[in-house]
């Protein structure tokens, strides 16, 4: 939808993505399903639908809050007392750096790390190759993700562990241009937003 094959790049590339091979049709289905269900935990269900409902044909956003919310808006950031101007990427870009791309990584590796290279990640070595644990590379794509989604520390765990409603969000808890961020210093143009909190995992899986 927002995202394709072009994204997993870097630190999160895939590889035989070209044409319609196992890996590319693989990698298809696997956005269609985890872009709907990170999108819904970032913006709650109703939003969501408000955003698919807002795509024309080519799938482009036609109302300003949902450009925004897609192709990335600077806005004012308050924190701490302080007002920042920051700039919130969008759900796509042109740098190829998305919450969808990224959460879509994690889940593709956890449900089949088998995928990424026929035998596991591999670790080349010589004319052979060893096998290596893909751990480290799902924590940091889940951590890259948080990041541009939006964190809250651990400590507010117990309060905020469940979908809450936009507007009864009490705070901020950093100056990043996540989407959290950008979502709360714009409440009043989504006022069906509910946020789901991911938190942080480590590679102990917790």
């Amino acid at each position: 939808m927002f995202t394709d094959n072009t994204y997993f790049i870097g630190e999160i590339m895939l590889p035989n993505l070209v044409g319609n091979n196992s890996n590319a049709v693989q990698l298809a289905r696997s956005i269609d399903q985890y872009e709907e269900e990170i999108l819904i935990d970032l913006l709650g269900y109703k939003l969501y639908s408000l955003l698919i409902a807002d795509l024309d044909e080519t799938g482009d956003p036609q109302s300003q809050i949902f450009i925004d919310l897609v192709n990335g808006a600077e806005f004012t950031h308050s924190y701490l007392g302080h007002d920042y101007l920051l700039k919130w990427k969008g759900l796509k870009n042109t740098s190829k750096q998305s919450i969808l791309a990224y959460y879509t990584f994690y889940k593709y590796v956890e449900r089949d790390v088998t995928h990424l290279s026929g035998v596991g990640t591999v670790l080349a070595k010589g004319e052979k190759g060893n096998r290596a644990s893909s751990v480290n590379k799902m924590v940091n794509a889940w951590e890259r993700m948080r990041t541009l989604y939006g964190k809250i520390s651990p400590e507010y765990k117990r309060f905020y562990d469940r979908p809450i409603l936009g507007s009864e969000l009490p705070c901020v808890f950093n100056a990043d241009p996540s989407a959290y961020n950008f979502l709360f210093a714009n409440k009043s143009n989504y006022p069906d937003w509910i946020f789901t909190p991911k938190w942080n995992i480590n590679a102990f899986g917790i």
